[in-house]
């Protein structure tokens, strides 16, 4: 399934990753700062978007979690940093499996 995503380049910084192979058709996004990138949900699960994102950029990158449907956090365990609106943490950690801190 090394095809799953498809990665388009918005501009020089950002890039949308997006699963087409499913109903949903998530999209995350990937900005790159200076120090820093920011990736904007981690989709479905299915397949490790962290590989597609260490194709991308070397940066250090931190999840930043929309919102806690399982088609916006199905690839949270492979980042070692995210963060979460406060009123949805809870929520967030409900599925430990999905979420180590």
């Amino acid at each position: 399934m090394n095809n799953w995503f498809t990665v388009e380049r918005i501009d020089i910084d950002t890039y949308a990753i997006s699963e087409y192979k499913h109903w949903e058709e998530t999209h995350c996004y990937l900005l790159c700062g200076a120090q820093r990138a920011v990736l904007i949900d981690t989709g479905l699960g299915i397949v490790k978007i962290k590989e597609v994102v260490d194709d991308l950029t070397e940066l250090p990158v931190t999840v930043i979690t929309t919102h806690v449907h399982w088609d916006h956090i199905g690839g949270h365990q492979h980042f070692s940093h995210f963060e979460v609106h406060e009123a949805e943490k809870d929520w967030l950690f409900i599925f430990p499996s999905l979420c180590k801190r």
